[in-house]
């Protein structure tokens, strides 16, 4: 057993009363990424780096969900009024939840949005998204996780967020090949689930295909897969085309690449492609989030 299996074993035993008591009270909720996505993408368990549990939840029964937490010994940084209503209104989760044990920090996020904060299109209803979960059992922790074509639109739209965010591309470098990896094995591991015409229909119904064109373009530049390659074409758009050279979750932030994919994806300081670009408000808003999620 590895040392990054280990830790995660830990990390669901520090949890295990939170979601015991989730899943007897039938308070809907997914376990997103980390180990069920390693589980659907690899076949098992601890093929993944992760530092930490998602956990995805309604806004509706976000409360709920604290209490289990704060009841297990995990605690979050008390938040002013204004750093309460900037979370709510302008971010998909919450501060971390930490909880201190012999073994290190344990941490959960959690999230009550697949969309950023930024995002101002169609919106998708989180209660009706994780409604169809699918059990799974990580390390004898009994989960509930999204299926295979919902794992893959929340990666989508996770991965999006991550390579365009100003608040990532400055804190870590979260344009990886890894990342794609993940993309890739999620896919052709579940083809039958993830077929061109189940996906085609999901972010057709979301909104979401410029988003979805514009994460299997670049992983495809990576594995110049044949059968991905017409998932690719079948889901090119102007507006998906228009995304790849710029960075930016919200339209007043966006801004034009002056480095290639591939000098994006191999540097290993990717704030330093960017630190020129950065406005006083961007700096500004930096600071906030880094205030509130760190």
């Amino acid at each position: 057993m590895n040392v990054q299996s280990v830790a995660s074993i830990l990390r669901y035993r520090s949890c295990k009363e939170s979601l015991d008591r989730a899943y007897e009270k039938h308070i809907p909720y997914a376990v997103i990424k980390g180990e069920p996505l390693s589980v659907l993408a690899y076949g098992t368990p601890g093929q993944r780096i992760s530092g930490d549990i998602d956990i995805l939840t309604s806004r509706q029964h976000l409360d709920s969900f604290k209490t289990l937490l704060s009841e297990n010994g995990f605690q979050s940084r008390k938040l002013e009024r204004k750093e309460e209503i900037f979370v709510l209104s302008a971010s998909h989760q919450t501060s971390p939840w930490r909880k201190r044990t012999s073994f290190g920090v344990m941490d959960i996020d959690l999230n009550f949005d697949i969309f950023w904060g930024e995002y101002s299109g169609k919106r998708i209803l989180i209660d009706d998204f994780i409604s169809d979960f699918v059990e799974m059992e990580i390390y004898g922790q009994k989960i509930k996780t999204l299926p295979p074509l919902k794992a893959m639109v929340q990666l989508i739209l996770h991965h999006y967020k991550e390579m365009n965010s100003l608040y990532h591309l400055t804190s870590h470098n979260c344009i990886r090949r890894s990342m794609f990896q993940d993309v890739y094995f999620l896919w052709r591991n579940n083809q039958e689930a993830v077929s061109l015409e189940r996906l085609e229909a999901a972010v057709r119904e979301y909104d979401i295909v410029p988003y979805t064109f514009y994460i299997l373009h670049y992983t495809n530049i990576i594995y110049q897969d044949e059968i991905l390659k017409a998932y690719v074409e079948r889901l090119r758009t102007r507006e998906g085309e228009n995304l790849l050279d710029y960075y930016g979750l919200a339209e007043k932030e966006r801004k034009k690449w002056k480095f290639d994919f591939r000098t994006r994806l191999e540097t290993e300081n990717i704030y330093s492609l960017i630190r020129e670009d950065l406005t006083e408000a961007d700096i500004a808003k930096l600071e906030w989030n880094k205030r509130i999620f760190s």
